[in-house]
């Protein structure tokens, strides 16, 4: 071929090439995130989730004293709520109840809520005690002090809803997860012989098999997709069944 028209032929190719990169869409930027609540939203394995994530996890805690006492979260690498909610508007905020007053929790929110308008909301549910978790869960009446019940949950969101209409509020159901697994065992459809087999102290999940399901049911109210990274020692019967459970969810 001739060098003049192999020249033409590159050059060609090279504007076709830049013409079909212009064409395309742009990438999507990474949606940002941020996280308030104490170590069952840890559990969550923060840090993992895809986005720009930033959190506010203060150990044992409720929300109440979270929103009044901001100074020294017990996570080390927390960026502030006051900071952090006042100066960025986030795509995504998770928010975490966690007992005391339910009139007190609905109003934190909203004030979180309010600073931040335009955020798609979630509620991580948390879950209780393996050994109270049968008893907060069958509660009926909403009355006094916020405790993980469906009840519960209904009332705060109900008022969430009341005093900001509109707003996308999503949920992570870790709740109800729990309690799927709950029956499974029962029913001996699950890969554990009880429910402590998830739990690596009274409250807090096993890396393994707890917190891998905890990662995913955040990822998915946050509209990311599942993911294993990290998990690599969780054995495959148990993933998939926990992946099952995971496919339960709105």
């Amino acid at each position: 071929m001739p060098q003049f028209i192999r020249s033409k032929t590159i050059a060609l190719l090279v504007a076709i090439c830049s013409l079909m990169a212009l064409s395309l869409p742009a990438a999507a930027p990474a949606r940002s995130c941020f996280l308030i609540g104490n170590s069952l939203t840890w559990d969550t394995i923060p840090e993992r989730l895809d986005g720009n994530v930033q959190w506010h996890v203060d150990c044992g805690t409720p929300l109440p004293f979270v929103h009044k006492n901001p100074g020294k979260p017990c996570v080390k690498s927390s960026t502030l709520w006051p900071q952090a909610l006042k100066e960025k508007q986030y795509d995504l905020l998770s928010i975490q109840p966690h007992y005391g007053d339910l009139a007190e929790n609905i109003a934190v929110i909203s004030d979180w809520m309010a600073l931040q308008p335009k955020a798609v909301i979630v509620i991580h549910t948390g879950w209780a005690k393996h050994e109270e978790r049968v008893q907060e869960y069958a509660l009926k009446d909403a009355a006094g002090a916020i405790k993980h019940s469906p009840a519960h949950l209904k009332a705060l969101l109900a008022e969430l809803r009341k005093r900001h209409p509109g707003r996308e509020i999503r949920q992570t159901h870790a709740q109800e997860l729990l309690e799927r697994i709950a029956q499974d065992i029962a029913a001996k459809r699950a890969p554990f012989s009880n429910m402590q087999e998830l739990y690596r102290d009274e409250i807090h999940l096993k890396y393994e098999t707890g917190r891998y399901l905890m990662h995913n049911a955040m990822r998915r109210a946050l509209g990311q997709p599942p993911s294993a990274v990290g998990f690599e020692k969780l054995a495959g019967e148990t993933k998939r069944y926990l992946d099952q459970v995971l496919a339960t969810l709105p």
